[in-house]
């Protein structure tokens, strides 16, 4: 009778031992594998997620941002001083930096040279509009403004008393255009000198109404400006009512 062989029976049960082993490993490197991947899914959807929100934050932060400027500067228009009014293009005259002055003496016709009690600042090329109780005349600035003193392209066609009112008088525009990803911006300009407002968007209009709700018949009736944005995520239109001065 033929007896086992004991180191036979001993490499067999570590065959066994080291084949169950491995088995073992390569099914949990497979389960590691495979929590891994959903791992990094996860991972990538919640970094895609977060940069999508950080846009979407970001595009509402610059139209707000955006539309603050436009409220606070159109409300400086009147009737008397828009000078385009389109669904696309609104233009108008207004002293955006609140330089005004008085002049400390008075103006007799054909001056050039006009005191001021104060005209630090004021850019040469702008232009100025002098009034009092007797009207008005816009002039451009010949050259920067000094301490005590405005001097004038042109000399001045009437007399004005001491006390006179100037004014810069910016020429400020609101239009449309498309940008290179064919998607409209809302464009503001100061004086010849263009920026983009606020970009990312589906559409743009400008509306004007009168005094009675209605659609404004013309220029001298508008009383308030609406404007309408449609940012291009497809999001709900954005409205901004802003009366003007009367």
């Amino acid at each position: 009778m033929n007896r086992p062989n004991p180191q036979v029976a001993q490499r067999g049960a570590m065959t066994q031992q080291s084949g169950m082993c491995l088995s073992e490993l390569m099914v949990a490197m497979a389960i590691g594998t495979l929590v891994l991947a959903g791992s990094l899914e996860a991972l990538n959807l919640t970094q895609s997620q977060a940069v999508r929100q950080q846009r979407t934050m970001t595009m509402q932060q610059e139209m707000r941002l955006g539309l603050e400027v436009f409220e606070q500067e159109v409300r400086m228009a009147s009737s008397a001083t828009i000078v385009t009014a389109m669904p696309d293009r609104l233009e108008f005259l207004a002293n955006i930096h609140a330089l005004r002055t008085v002049t400390t003496g008075g103006i007799s016709a054909g001056q050039t040279a006009v005191p001021v009690q104060n005209g630090s600042g004021w850019e040469a090329g702008k232009p100025v509009v002098l009034c009092s109780l007797s009207g008005c005349e816009t002039h451009r600035l010949g050259s920067p403004g000094q301490r005590s003193q405005l001097q004038l392209t042109s000399p001045v066609r009437g007399s004005y008393p001491a006390g006179t009112s100037i004014e810069v008088q910016n020429r400020v525009t609101y239009y449309t255009r498309m940008n290179d990803g064919d998607r409209m911006q809302l464009m503001r300009q100061i004086d010849g000198g263009a920026g983009v407002l606020i970009d990312n968007l589906h559409s743009v209009r400008l509306t004007y109404w009168d005094e009675w709700g209605r659609t404004a018949a013309g220029i001298g009736r508008v009383t308030r400006v609406v404007l309408a944005l449609l940012p291009a995520a497809g999001e709900l239109t954005t409205i901004r009512e802003v009366s003007v001065r009367s």
